[in-house]
């Protein structure tokens, strides 16, 4: 296994930190509060046409957040409880809260079975490591959760 570059340990660290905070808080606070609390909040409601205007590709990121992204995802592979999207995005998010990153959950029928995916989208650019986000529906009503 390839050794980090130095620039990016500050954001192992943190992606350390995060990724404890969100799985405690994961278990305990439910997701809108927790993304809300990680500066990356759930979306609940259709884009405007001017944010649906834009394209569905990878969003612009510079070296600071490609090091931080890539930093989520070294630690999430190593992570004892699960590399999945949802945690993902949390920490991405997390780091990136910069940007202004929301959080979107969707859901599709694959093989029979309705499976869910979480992804960002950053100034109308998604930042989904798995790049199936366009396979998914979001869902945006969220009249049944707790969101306070």
């Amino acid at each position: 296994m390839r050794r980090p570059p130095f620039g990016e340990w500050p954001w192992i660290v943190a992606t350390l930190a995060l990724a404890i905070v969100a799985e405690l808080g994961l278990r305990t606070a439910g997701l809108p509060r927790l993304a809300r609390a990680f500066g990356t909040p759930l979306r609940t409601e259709e884009p405007t046409r001017a944010e649906s205007a834009h394209p569905a590709g990878p969003p612009v990121l510079d070296d600071r957040a490609r090091r931080q992204v890539r930093a989520t995802r070294r630690v999430m592979r190593h992570w004892p409880f699960g590399d999945t999207c949802l945690r993902q995005a949390l920490i991405s998010g997390a780091l990136l809260r910069r940007l202004g990153p929301e959080l979107l959950v969707g859901v599709a029928k694959i093989d029979g079975q309705v499976r869910a995916h979480a992804w960002l989208e950053i100034n109308g650019g998604i930042l989904d490591p798995l790049g199936a986000a366009s396979s998914y529906t979001p869902l945006l009503s969220l009249d049944a959760m707790d969101t306070k």
